[in-house]
């Protein structure tokens, strides 16, 4: 945790790390994949601008643990997330710094 929060930025996926992040101040960019903020684990306190998900797909939530194997084989929910976009919330975190 100390660590954590000397961080100035930490990109997470929906897990315990994300919330400890949050819970210590650190700028959070979480990426989601099979789970969905909206099951009730959205990061505390993180601008919905660092939530990094796809909304395009009829599939999502397909687990509220993320421990269920894609539907379709190919995880088109965590492959449609283009590493630059994670680059660029990491980037204006910087910024706004």
């Amino acid at each position: 945790m100390l660590l954590m929060s000397r961080l100035d930025c930490m990109v997470a996926m929906d897990s315990a790390n994300m919330h400890i992040a949050s819970l210590c101040g650190t700028p959070v960019v979480s990426i989601w994949g099979a789970t969905h903020p909206k099951a009730g684990f959205t990061p505390w306190q993180q601008p919905a601008d660092r939530i990094l998900q796809r909304d395009d797909l009829a599939c999502r939530p397909c687990s509220v643990y993320g421990n269920k194997a894609c539907q379709f084989g190919d995880l088109r929910c965590m492959n449609g997330i283009a590493p630059e976009t994670i680059v660029s919330r990491v980037e204006r975190i910087w910024n706004e710094a």
